[in-house]
């Protein structure tokens, strides 16, 4: 019930400020838009009250939505790099999975590359649902790596329109790839909003890292961060209770300082712009976080940054936090 209140939510957020540019939605790698991934085509349709499709007309959509799956496959394999004839075989083994369900899926989203750095071309495949378009969910996110079975991921919360960002690295040192993966859902205000996950491929399998993450809700992840501001002027501090750490920072801001220190924002959501860095030698996972003030969320007081690492047997811990001071 939490999950569809939360989905009812963030429906009513899309249809409110769908146009409405997302704050940092420059720099992130898109690999689809909403008109290029056919989803208005679809929400129109839907809410025509159109009649549905007799058996052959069903037929002749799934026979046209393979064909555009393939030309589409086909296009992104050569604009990364590969070439025909491998193209031609990964699409096969797709098939072979029954990946896009005889056409009852479209692809929305295509990497091609080595991720595990041993020479051969690994597939991350996103799908969503051809025929009925929900804003979360109704898709699925597939991992192909070198022979191994196929690793599908598939969480109501995620958006699969392919709108995406994704890079692979070893993040943890321990010797095995991580596929770190944003997906973009439709809210609006402050960062938006993303679905965070990081997969570890270890042993011929894939498996799911957590991140750290206090959140009281069960469709983002990331730490909580309370903005304060102290009683001089200008002056402000950022307590992490996950971390149980405060760090001042300064801002501009009218009106009279308070008498003593009070809450004045927080964080708005969680993590997004994940990115691979270096600390002290190491590779870490880099995390940030909209911080917002006194004037609600278009009010930005700061930036947190995080830098994650995991510890042996796959405990997520933040080695190092700071702030960027909003100009």
């Amino acid at each position: 019930m939490k999950k569809r209140m939360n989905n009812i939510y963030k429906i009513i957020l899309l249809i409110l400020c769908i146009g409405i540019s997302s704050f940092g939605a420059s720099g992130r790698k898109v690999q689809a838009s909403w008109a290029k991934s056919g989803a208005m085509r679809h929400y129109l349709r839907k809410n025509a009250d159109m009649p549905k499709p007799d058996a052959g007309e069903e037929n002749h959509f799934s026979v046209k939505q393979m064909k555009e799956n393939q030309e589409q496959f086909l296009e992104e394999a050569e604009s990364q790099g590969v070439e025909a004839e491998q193209a031609e075989e990964l699409f096969e083994r797709l098939l072979e999975d029954d990946v896009f369900q005889n056409g009852a899926m479209k692809l929305t989203g295509l990497r091609l590359d080595d991720m595990d750095g041993n020479g051969r071309t690994d597939m991350l495949v996103m799908v969503q649902d051809a025929e009925e378009i929900v804003f979360y969910g109704s898709g699925g996110l597939w991992l192909y790596m070198n022979e191994d079975a196929p690793y599908c991921f598939e969480e109501e919360a995620c958006s699969y329109y392919g709108i995406f960002d994704v890079f692979w690295a070893d993040v943890d040192n321990d010797e095995n790839a991580e596929i770190v993966f944003s997906a973009e859902g439709f809210g609006c205000g402050a960062v938006g909003d993303s679905y965070k996950a990081v997969f570890k491929y270890r042993n011929n399998a894939i498996e799911r890292m957590e991140l750290p993450s206090d959140l009281d809700v069960d469709y983002d992840q990331g730490l909580t961060v309370d903005v304060i501001r102290e009683p001089e002027a200008d002056s402000y501090s950022a307590y992490c209770p996950y971390l149980d750490e405060i760090l001042p920072f300064h801002r501009k801001h009218g009106g009279q300082p308070p008498q003593t220190a009070e809450l004045a924002g927080g964080n708005a959501r969680g993590f997004y712009n994940l990115s691979l860095a270096e600390y002290e030698g190491r590779n870490v996972l880099k995390a940030s976080e909209y911080l917002y003030g006194e004037d609600g969320v278009a009010d930005c007081a700061g930036i947190a940054h995080f830098f994650i690492t995991w510890e042996e047997d796959g405990t997520p811990a933040v080695v190092k936090w700071w702030l960027e001071e909003a100009l």
